[in-house]
């Protein structure tokens, strides 16, 4: 479980470091002052040495075409590509650090004409071309507490079909010795389509191992009349479906975007033992009416996992239906952190232990 989170030149932040996270963990603030890059971050740390996690934070964003020459570049502070991101955690596993450094480095480049491609019915159009070039290599190194090093380089590739290209990135390969037992982290993006195939293949698991009455519960705290959930292959594509005594079985997405969010929510605290769920605007589609019970649900869910939850917030709602969750908390496991750019341009996180967000909300202070 992470005790402190560190970062460095990661898209709006010179510097930030947020400390005494606790198992439950709001962060909340203004627009634009890097709530859902602080979850990125967390995401990239994840794991440690796989470039891959870049390149599908910015897919989160909604950024999945980009250029080879800006590829990755809004990862970085000021988009400066010559700059290195720096993160570092503390947490229970170990008493140092773990460190990642993420820079980019020159590389020559090559193309492959159609010419000397041996299947000729690649060529889709008249004078076509495919070829592949690289032009940077993304390097991840990684120190973990015992000083060990690793690093991981991702070769930028551009692949070209006629008009088109697809820019992406090919793990070219690594130094040190190969991770063990990387915890499991699970990113649920605000704009995420509502209960997709990653859903169903959770739910589907969970049911196989005997694991989804657990699920079933937390839903039914926002809908008492649920019976039962399942999978359901039907119009194309699995899917899963409810029974709330209709006489007949209807898709979980005709419950309202608050189940949807609720049960994603739910099925990757589930599928992340001992690891890390993040949520970017958690309160998306659930009503303030029931965000206590939810909370409560979700806190008892996540510690029956030993997972650790991080999730951004805008509404004061939600965070007084957090803290009312987790007021008689013997095991104070409720941080709020707030995130603030100074008139210098720098950013601070201010953490609000239990006591000091009840002083604040009691108060009815401004701190979103």
């Amino acid at each position: 479980m992470y005790r402190s989170f560190s970062i460095k030149n990661f898209r709006c932040f010179d510097e930030l470091t947020v400390e005494g996270m606790g198992r439950i963990n709001l962060i909340a603030g203004k627009n634009n002052v890097g709530k859902t890059a602080l979850l990125e971050a967390l995401w990239v740390h994840s794991g440690e040495v796989n470039p891959n996690l870049a390149v599908r934070v910015e897919a989160f964003r909604g950024l999945e075409q980009q250029t080879l020459e800006h590829f990755l570049e809004s990862l970085f502070k000021g988009f400066d590509r010559n700059l290195a991101i720096e993160i570092s955690s503390t947490g229970d596993w170990e008493e140092s650090p773990f460190y990642q450094k993420i820079y980019f480095q020159d590389r020559s480049s090559f193309e492959i004409p159609l010419t000397e491609l041996e299947n000729d019915q690649l060529a889709l159009f008249q004078n076509s071309s495919i070829g592949i070039r690289t032009s940077h290599v993304v390097v991840m190194e990684y120190s973990d507490g015992l000083g060990q090093t690793t690093v991981t380089k991702g070769r930028l590739v551009a692949r070209h079909m006629g008009p088109v290209q697809d820019v992406g990135l090919e793990v070219a390969y690594e130094t040190g010795q190969p991770l063990q037992d990387l915890a499991t982290s699970i990113f649920l993006a605000s704009r995420r389509a509502s209960v997709g195939l990653e859903d169903v293949n959770r739910y589907s698991e969970l049911e196989v191992n005997g694991e989804a009455e657990g699920v079933l519960e937390i839903l039914q705290t926002v809908e008492p009349e649920l019976r039962r959930i399942t999978v359901v292959s039907a119009r194309q594509a699995p899917s899963i479906y409810a029974d709330v005594g209709a006489g007949r079985l209807i898709p979980i997405q005709l419950m309202g975007d608050g189940m949807s969010r609720i049960l994603s929510l739910a099925l990757a605290i589930a599928s992340a033992p001992e690891g890390t769920v993040l949520v970017d605007e958690i309160e998306n589609g659930i009503h303030h009416s029931v965000m206590e019970k939810v909370w409560k649900a979700i806190g008892a869910f996540a510690r029956s996992y030993d997972v650790q939850l991080f999730a951004t917030t805008h509404s004061y709602e939600c965070i007084g239906a957090a803290y009312r969750a987790f007021e008689a908390d013997e095991e104070d496991e409720l941080r709020l952190f707030r995130i603030q750019r100074n008139t210098d341009g720098q950013y601070k996180a201010v953490t609000y232990d239990r006591e000091r967000l009840g002083g604040v909300l009691e108060l009815r202070m401004e701190f979103i």
